[in-house]
């Protein structure tokens, strides 16, 4: 019993790291404060917080027993329980990894958009300087 609960423990645990989610795995998260971001620092696209949704939803299809193997298709009842419960955890671990990619990408977005106007008032403030000079 010990040892298959272990092997059970490791299997969450690498299919927690492997399917964290999109997300999780190739999105770069803005750097921690409140000021603005250059292009290139974060990522904006939404990609990825979509991808993890979709996967996400058909995660908690299946295991809700919407679609996918039936439960004749396993040895038995509990085979069955345990594959709707990893299910279930694979899609509660997409879900965590497209809500953090939609909060970073938008927050990503909004430190761009900072960037860019910071930069604009910059440009303004050295045109009337240099126009102020001659």
């Amino acid at each position: 019993m010990f040892e298959r609960r272990r092997v059970a423990v490791v299997a969450v645990l690498a299919g927690v790291l492997l399917w964290s989610g999109c997300s999780m795995l190739f999105m770069r998260r803005p750097p921690k404060g409140e000021g603005p971001v250059a292009l290139g620092d974060c990522t904006r696209s939404l990609a990825a917080p979509i991808i993890d949704s979709v996967v996400g939803l058909v995660n908690v299809g299946v295991a809700a027993g919407i679609w996918g193997d039936s439960r004749g298709a396993f040895d038995s009842d509990e085979d069955y329980d345990e594959y709707r419960f990893y299910t279930g955890l694979s899609s509660g671990a997409y879900a965590v990894s497209a809500i953090h990619g939609f909060v970073w990408s938008e927050d990503c977005r909004r430190r761009n958009t900072l960037s860019e106007q910071a930069i604009r008032d910059h440009l303004r403030v050295l045109a009337a300087q240099q126009r102020s000079d001659r």
